[in-house]
């Protein structure tokens, strides 16, 4: 069997308090709490361990608080078989923590996030271990870091593959962060994220000013998540869009997370990119099935019997 894919992920980890509700309430209002859930989560955290139920040899670089969540969420990744050589602890910082409202209807979810202990320029990163995996994904919302890491390979680190998620990128507000994100060799996040990112009003504009900047840049793909209508990936020259699949969804919370996971184990193999599509969308889907951004994260069999796609061919 062909050996599994190093993939490293540099972002954030949080632990997650969910409150399932049947719908949002009117301003001034109430509604009924049904399902009260504490879990371990975190957009970085999230799309490593759906890497490593998936077999891949995952690593995970970011920063926890000294306190009893950051523990959990280290006690949490270990027992996935990820390599937490580089998750550091932010003395006198609380843990990254996140309050979300899960909604039947319409089945959707909103964020209350109280930022804690992260990573930033100037923590010690052994960046040439880190980049010396299959792929590294990029994740986190600290401009200066993002500039450093990205500009590392084009001098330094030339094999390197960098896969830049959207999640906080796109709400940078450096004048140059469209520049600075064609430094990738991949991008993948929403369709809002995306149009957030290049200025477009609509899907065809977005795919317009991503391909025009591919020209004479580091990048030479983009995989937008689209919810209920799937998901695109684009090259400068060729276009792959797949509808989502069937399921039913109880929480959307990490969906996008594990799209990106899908997006990371193609990269990391090299599958042409219309099969790598067919893989995201499948782990975004089967991510909704249960309350919590991991709870649900789907291992080859569930991916297997959703896609028809044995196994094997997804690690030839």
């Amino acid at each position: 069997m062909t050996r599994s894919p190093r993939i490293a992920t540099v972002g954030l980890t949080s632990w997650d308090t969910l409150l399932a509700t049947p719908g949002y309430p009117a301003v001034g209002g109430y509604e009924v709490i049904e399902e009260i859930a504490s879990l371990p989560g975190g957009t970085t955290s999230n799309t490593a361990l759906a890497l490593a139920k998936l077999g891949a040899r995952v690593s995970f670089a970011g920063m926890v608080g000294d306190d009893e969540l950051g523990e959990q969420l280290r006690v949490a990744l270990e027992a996935a078989g990820i390599d937490l050589r580089w998750l550091m602890v932010r003395k006198g910082e609380p843990t990254d923590t996140c309050y979300i409202v899960v909604s039947q209807e319409p089945p959707d979810r909103t964020i209350y996030w109280r930022k804690g202990a992260k990573i930033i320029k100037g923590d010690p990163l052994d960046v040439p271990a880190v980049f010396g995996h299959d792929l590294v994904v990029l994740d986190f919302d600290d401009p200066p870091l993002l500039r450093f890491l990205t500009d590392l390979p084009a001098h330094t680190l030339p094999a390197t593959r960098l896969l830049g998620t959207l999640v906080y990128m796109a709400e940078f507000t450096d004048p140059d962060r469209f520049d600075v994100m064609l430094r990738f060799d991949a991008l993948v996040g929403n369709e809002r994220e995306m149009r957030e990112l290049t200025g477009a009003s609509d899907l065809d504009g977005t795919i317009e000013r991503l391909r025009n900047g591919m020209v004479g840049a580091n990048l030479r793909a983009a995989a937008i998540s689209r919810g209920r209508f799937g998901g695109t990936i684009i090259t400068r020259t060729e276009r792959w869009d797949l509808p989502a699949y069937p399921v039913t969804v109880v929480d959307p919370t990490g969906a996008g997370d594990a799209f990106s996971a899908g997006i990371a184990w193609g990269m990391a193999r090299r599958l042409p990119w219309d099969r790598t599509l067919q893989l995201a969308n499948a782990l975004g889907a089967l991510a909704t099935r249960r309350l919590g951004a991991q709870a649900s994260l789907p291992d080859w069999c569930e991916i297997a019997e959703l896609t028809g796609v044995p196994e094997a061919e997804w690690r030839e």
